[in-house]
């Protein structure tokens, strides 16, 4: 809501690596728990999850309740969706499958008030305090040209093909796919495949030289250090179901080899 601090936004401005994570798991608790590791944000899925508006409202409360700044990934960039996901006060968009300069431009225009955009307003929003910004509004549209991140994630042969349109459009972070690109370059699932690598490390040198951050999703500390070195600002580490099923295998793998 008005006034809360965009972490994304502030580490981005400033420099600095954001660093958060990704989760299909429809759990307010998992905001919670990264705001008390010290995260700086939280993408809620609704992509692949079957998350419907109230969970994703309880998820960003919570997120927001512990300094985590809560960032929606949507199935598409449909403006409507775009806006309530905004008007809940989530702290940015993340758009899958983005393909074309033209579709990282939709992102753009339904994030943004005019003149930047075409989002359109409504001073009852929690994302406006419920009303309470009405005394100043203009205050609160100041706020939210400044607090919005865009992401848009380039997964796919034809994304890599427009990333210079893409790249031109004025969205803030270009994220990378590397599990649906190495899918649709024929290579099966294989995010650490060489192709996919070295056209993930040209898409990192093509966004710095465009002035957009690069971002990926790292699926270990060591992944993420190693993309932070070759110059990415935006790090979603790993998920937390992929974590708890990651643990739990190792773990039962490790009690029942003890019995035996």
């Amino acid at each position: 809501m008005i006034g809360t601090t965009n972490k994304v936004v502030t580490a981005l401005k400033g420099g600095e690596v954001a660093l958060g994570s990704l989760t299909l798991l429809q759990e307010p608790a998992v905001g919670e728990i990264l705001g008390r590791c010290g995260y700086d944000f939280l993408i809620i899925d609704t992509e692949h999850a079957a998350a419907d508006e109230q969970t994703v409202l309880a998820m960003v409360r919570a997120a927001q309740a512990a300094s985590v700044t809560p960032l929606v990934r949507l199935r598409n960039a449909d403006h409507k969706q775009i806006l309530w996901a905004l008007d809940t006060g989530a702290g940015g968009i993340v758009i899958p499958t983005v393909e074309s300069g033209d579709a990282a431009r939709a992102l753009v225009e339904a994030s943004f008030y005019p003149p930047r955009g075409k989002r359109t307003v409504c001073s009852a929003t929690r994302a406006a305090g419920h009303g309470t910004a009405r005394g100043d509004f203009s205050e609160y549209l100041d706020w939210a040209a400044e607090n919005v991140v865009t992401i848009a994630l380039v997964e796919t042969v034809r994304g890599m093909e427009a990333l210079d349109d893409i790249l031109a459009s004025g969205i803030d972070v270009v994220m990378l796919g590397r599990a649906d690109l190495s899918l649709d370059m024929g290579l099966g699932y294989a995010p650490w495949h060489p192709d996919v690598m070295a056209a993930s490390e040209k898409v990192v040198e093509r966004a710095l030289a465009a002035g957009v951050v690069p971002g990926v999703l790292a699926y270990s500390p060591e992944e993420a250090r190693s993309w932070i070195a070759k110059g990415v600002r935006f790090v979603a580490y790993s998920q937390p179901e992929m974590i708890l099923s990651d643990t739990y295998r190792s773990a039962i793998e490790a009690i029942r080899g003890d019995r035996g």
